[in-house]
């Protein structure tokens, strides 16, 4: 039985011959940083040592020639956009263009390593996406340090390269900002700026890239009762529905020194602004903020990423990237938007208005030049309950709970026949975990897993094998899920047989 890699290799090949590992360690020759990092995951993902060799002694030698296809012509078959990650696998020699092409293949050999020792392959490769990520929402529901390490390990074991960290909520503002440290009580958890450097470099050595984000203008209660000057002399119409209004200069002295630090936390070219449902604002005022936060994003030399309604702010210009979240197919109908509280009845109309104008947003942001992310609710919000049993009945008790009840519920393996078509100045895409619902850990992995894996080879490999092949593939990993803190995963009856469990 071939091993369980996730994501699928675009072209691969079994030699049908296994290499013994003596002392059950992986030698490898290569750079050390490259050498280092590829140990540090597998000891935490797979329980495997991995060991810096020279090229006589080695089970994987690594070649990593800049030559190789970025500035060349790039293997049949693939993507000549992706060379920045390329590979080739030829049975112990792995041929990179850049160490994170390098890394990615290792990976795929760790993954190769059974009982036997590395069963050999080759195999030529590279991503259907450059950006291939997962948004965690971390203001709803606080995650550690070692929480957020696990996630980043688990990223990189599926090849996915952005961490998006959505920081900042009506329930929370989860970075401490020197000067405010009213934002930040220590009745709450939040991160110091010395740990999140240290989740920017942890996940750096891994190859991937952490986007932050403090959501703006809307989304900002906590923010606004931390700090009561920043309302002005506006009075919220229903709870949780402030903004940051151009106008009141104590809030935008607050949003330039949110953006500034957010800029010189990171030295890769993006920075997350939001922008998303400012429901109930001034649309001119929503505009003139948005675009605020845009241009402070760029002064810095970086290019803002922002939900899609920023478009209706003619925010966008080259080079920055909209992040798309609305789907028609979860779109609120006449039906459900009639059965809000009363209190939210005035609110009606714009929540309809939202949604109407969705389908204009990309063609407008593409039209200005940005790129486009795609994080449709479907199928990439992971906030949503699952369609099909668990053959643990504890957990089917538990999505009474877990996941939120506005989304219609989803079969795993319906996630896996969506394509994203043809979308002009398109980025990549991005999974989403919303936390509303989520109180532990466990909570998390469920709805984490077992789709995130089956999204990471949708953005991975666009060639689509049929389910039960993926299916089988992703049972292989729950020893993976395990050691990594993740046990709590969803025991779908679409993806684990009980001989499995």
């Amino acid at each position: 039985m071939n091993p369980p890699v996730v994501p699928a290799p675009r072209h691969l090949t079994w030699t049908g011959s296994a290499r013994h590992l003596d002392g059950g360690a992986l030698r490898v020759s290569g750079p050390s940083s490259l050498v280092d990092a590829v140990a540090e995951l597998a000891a935490r993902c797979a329980g495997v040592e991995v060991l810096p060799a020279g090229p006589a002694d080695a089970d994987v030698i690594v070649d990593i020639d800049p030559s190789w296809w970025p500035d060349g012509a790039a293997p049949a078959g693939l993507d000549p956009g992706s060379g920045d990650e390329s590979y080739r696998i030829d049975r112990r020699t792995v041929r990179a263009a850049t160490e994170a092409g390098a890394f990615r293949a290792l990976t795929v050999i760790l993954q190769a390593i059974g009982p036997a020792g590395l069963l050999l392959s080759t195999a030529t490769d590279a991503p259907a996406l450059r950006w291939r990520g997962l948004t965690l929402d971390v203001a709803r529901h606080f995650l550690t340090v070692a929480e957020l390490e696990s996630v980043i390990d688990l990223l990189a074991w599926y090849r996915l390269n952005v961490l998006h960290l959505h920081l900042t909520d009506n329930q929370a503002w989860r970075l401490q900002m020197p000067g405010r440290p009213e934002l930040t009580p220590a009745t709450t958890g939040s991160y110091r700026v010395a740990d999140f450097a240290h989740l920017v470099a942890y996940a750096r050595r891994r190859h991937v890239t952490i986007v932050p984000e403090f959501d703006m203008p809307g989304h900002v209660q906590a923010a606004l009762s931390a700090y009561p000057e920043m309302n002005g002399d506006q009075t919220p119409a229903l709870p949780g529905l402030g903004h940051l209004r151009p106008g009141v200069d104590a809030a935008v002295r607050f949003a330039h020194e949110a953006v500034d630090q957010l800029c010189g936390l990171v030295d890769t070219p993006y920075v997350h602004v939001g922008g998303d449902e400012a429901f109930g604002m001034d649309p001119g005022e929503y505009a003139a903020f948005v675009r605020l936060l845009h241009q402070r994003v760029r002064a810095h030399g970086k290019r803002p990423v922002a939900w899609q309604e920023a478009s209706r702010a003619g925010a966008f210009t080259g080079g920055d990237v909209l992040q798309q979240w609305i789907s028609p197919r979860d779109a609120p109908g006449p039906d459900l938007l009639d059965q809000l509280p009363p209190e939210y009845a005035p609110y009606r109309d714009v929540l309809a208005a939202t949604f109407a104008e969705a389908p204009q947003d990309l063609p407008r942001a593409i039209a200005a030049g940005a790129s486009v992310l795609l994080s449709p609710s479907f199928p990439f919000y992971l906030n949503r309950r699952y369609a099909e049993p668990s053959a643990r009945e504890s957990q089917n008790t538990l999505m009474q709970r877990l996941g939120h009840a506005g989304y219609p519920a989803e079969r795993t393996a319906d996630l896996y026949r969506w394509d994203w078509g043809d979308v002009p100045g398109l980025a990549g895409a991005q999974a989403a975990l919303w936390a509303e619902t989520i109180d532990s850990i466990d909570d998390l992995a469920a709805l984490l897993l077992p789709r995130l894996p089956v999204l990471a080879e949708m953005m991975w490999n666009r060639q689509r094998q049929p389910w039960p092949q993926l299916a089988a593939r992703i049972a292989g990993h729950t020893r993976v899920w395990e050691r990594l803190g993740l046990g709590g995963y969803y025991r779908s009856v679409e993806v684990f047989h009980e001989e499995t469990l």
